[in-house]
């Protein structure tokens, strides 16, 4: 396996993440969406790279003692790499230096693969909820005390 570097997202990130976006998402964040994330003070923004290679990315807000992780994706070449794993250890670890004491996230019903990532951190579901998604799937939301 080639090794993976995790780094802050960066303008210079934008085409290669919204490609990965467009891949993993229906309805993806547009390119200008992801360069204010750049910029954003109140998020942790991280891409995946094998050599200059965008091959994941990951989109976290938080305030305060809270946080919510808005995306994770990885690159359909480079699933089951354990890249969004490794991503989500860099993650926690800076969540945690920041002082926050709670993450959450919405997951598909249907996606058992990213609920094993979540609960492979110990995530528990707290709730359900119904119509989340545009294709009106519901969503579970999980969390995890850090």
């Amino acid at each position: 396996m080639q090794e993976i570097r995790i780094e802050p997202f960066q303008p210079k990130h934008i085409d290669q993440v919204y490609d990965i976006s467009a891949e993993a998402f229906p309805l993806p964040w547009s390119k200008e969406e992801l360069l204010k994330e750049t910029y954003n003070e109140t998020a942790v923004n991280l891409v995946s790279l094998i050599d200059e290679e965008v091959v994941g990315y990951l989109q976290c807000w938080y305030t305060f003692d809270e946080a919510d992780l808005i995306n994770i994706a990885v690159k359909s070449s480079h699933k089951r790499e354990g890249i969004a794993h490794a991503m989500m250890i860099y993650l926690l670890e800076i969540l945690r230096q920041k002082g926050v004491a709670n993450i959450f996230l919405e997951v598909r019903v249907s996606n058992l693969p990213a609920q094993k990532l979540y609960e492979s951190f110990r995530f528990k579901i707290v709730n359900r909820r119904k119509r989340y998604y545009i294709n009106g799937e519901d969503a579970f939301i999980m969390s995890l005390d850090l």
